[in-house]
C-alpha cells in the first residue's frame, strides 16, 4: 500500500466527503456518549451517528489481514468500508506498489474486486452522508464504457437522478455530457448527438460542452463535424475572453481533427439529427432556450423519474459491543491492570486524553 495510506489514522478513499478531523470528532463524541447533534455545525445527529459507526467499522480495514482485504464478503460492509476497501485494492494493484512482482492475472483480480466493491456501494438502498456518490457513478460507468458494456448508461442515469434529488442539478449538465459521450462510444450516434444538441440549444455559450466534443469527436469518426464544433468553441472563447483558459486546448484539438484519419461516420447519423445539430451550431450566443435543468433532463430522459435513487440516511444500528449514549456510564475507578499512555483516551469514558483527565489523580493515588 502507498506510504500516504499506510500512515492514515482512518480508512478513507478518494470518495470520502469529510475530513479526518470530522471523523475524529464524531467518533470521540459517540464513544463518550455526547449529543451527536452538536458534534459538527451543519451535521444532524443522524449524520454524525452514521459517520461515527461507519468510520469505526471501516477503520478495522487498516488493521485487517491480507486475507480479509482480498476475500471478505461485500455483504458485511457498509458503503464507506466498501470504498475504503476499493482504495486499498487499487493501491495494491497499481504499478507504484509493485514491490512484489504480481502476475497479471492477480493484478486483474484485485482491480475487478475494487470495481465490484464500488458498484456494491452504489447498489445499496441508503445514501451515506460520508461519500461523493456522483464521482463513484461516473468512475464505474467509465470502466463499463471502455469495456463496451451498456450498463454504463444505467449508472450515469442513476448518478444524474441522485444529483437532481440531493444537489438540485448543480452537476446535471456534466452528467448529460458524459451520457452523450457514452452513447457515442457505444455506437448510438443519434442519441449522443441529440443530447449534445439539446445542451447547446439550452446554452449556446457553454464552452465545456464544445470542449467535450472537440476532444472526443475525432475518436468516434466524426472529425469533419468536430472541425465545425471546435471552430465554434474558439469563436465563443474570442467573445468571452477565455476565462477558463481553454484556447490552446481548442487550437490543438483543431489540428488533431484536421489530421485525423477517423472520419466519415457522419453518414451513419440520421439526416434529421445531423441537420438539427448543424442548425444549433449556427445559433447566436444569446439565442438559447434556457430551460430549467430539471426540465431539460426529463425531456432528454423520459424514464428519469423511474430511475432508482438512494434514500436519505437513517439512524444506524449501534453495534452491540459499544454502549449506547443513553446507557453509557463513566467508570468510577481505573481497572488495576490497565496501563495507559499520556495521549490515550482516558479510562473513564470522557473522551479526553488521559493526561488531561485522570492521569494526575491516578499518579497521586499510586
Amino acid at each position: 500500500m502507498r506510504s500516504a495510506q499506510r500512515h492514515r489514522t482512518h480508512a478513507v478513499s478518494r470518495y470520502t466527503a469529510i475530513t479526518e478531523g470530522v471523523i475524529d470528532k464524531c467518533q470521540r463524541d459517540y464513544q463518550a456518549g455526547r449529543d451527536l447533534g452538536h458534534s459538527i455545525p451543519g451535521l444532524s445527529a443522524i449524520e454524525a451517528a452514521v459517520i461515527a459507526t461507519e468510520s469505526l467499522e471501516a477503520d478495522r480495514l487498516l488493521r485487517a489481514s491480507p486475507k480479509v482485504i482480498l476475500d471478505a464478503p461485500f455483504e458485511a460492509m457498509n458503503d464507506w468500508s466498501l470504498t475504503a476497501l476499493a482504495e486499498m485494492l487499487f493501491a495494491l494493484a497499481s504499478p507504484a506498489h509493485m514491490i512484489f512482482s504480481l502476475p497479471k492475472e492477480e493484478r486483474n483480480r484485485l482491480m475487478d474486486r475494487a470495481w465490484g466493491a464500488l458498484e456494491r456501494a452504489l447498489d445499496s438502498p441508503i445514501a451515506s452522508p460520508t461519500l461523493w456518490y456522483e464521482d463513484i457513478y461516473v468512475d464505474v460507468a467509465q470502466e463499463y464504457r471502455v469495456k463496451g458494456n451498456r450498463r454504463a448508461i444505467d449508472l450515469l442515469k442513476r448518478g444524474l437522478a441522485f444529483n437532481l434529488r440531493y444537489h438540485e442539478g448543480n452537476n446535471a449538465d456534466s452528467f448529460l455530457r458524459d451520457l452523450a459521450e457514452t452513447h457515442l462510444w457505444l455506437g448510438d450516434l443519434d442519441l449522443g448527438l441529440a443530447i449534445l444538441t439539446a445542451l447547446l440549444r439550452n446554452d449556446p455559450s457553454d464552452i465545456w460542452t464544445y470542449n467535450a466534443m472537440a476532444l472526443t469527436f475525432g475518436h468516434f469518426g466524426l472529425a469533419d463535424l468536430g472541425l465545425g464544433v471546435t471552430q465554434r468553441g474558439l469563436d465563443v472563447i474570442e467573445a468571452t475572453g477565455d476565462p477558463e483558459g481553454l484556447y490552446n486546448q481548442f487550437a490543438e484539438s483543431l489540428d488533431c481533427l484536421r489530421e485525423s484519419e477517423q472520419r466519415g461516420r457522419e453518414a451513419k447519423v440520421a439526416p434529421a439529427v445531423l441537420a438539427d445539430f448543424r442548425a444549433m451550431l449556427a445559433l447566436g450566443a444569446k439565442a438559447g432556450q434556457h430551460r430549467p435543468i430539471t426540465q431539460l433532463c426529463r425531456d432528454l430522459i423520459p424514464d428519469l423519474d423511474e430511475v432508482p435513487v438512494k434514500g436519505p440516511p437513517t439512524m444506524p444500528d449501534m453495534p452491540e459491543s459499544w454502549p449506547s449514549p443513553k446507557s453509557r456510564r463513566r467508570r468510577q475507578s481505573r481497572p488495576g491492570d490497565l496501563k495507559l499512555g499520556r495521549n490515550d483516551p482516558c479510562w473513564c469514558g470522557s473522551g479526553k486524553k488521559y493526561k488531561h483527565c485522570h492521569r494526575r489523580s491516578d499518579l497521586a493515588r499510586e
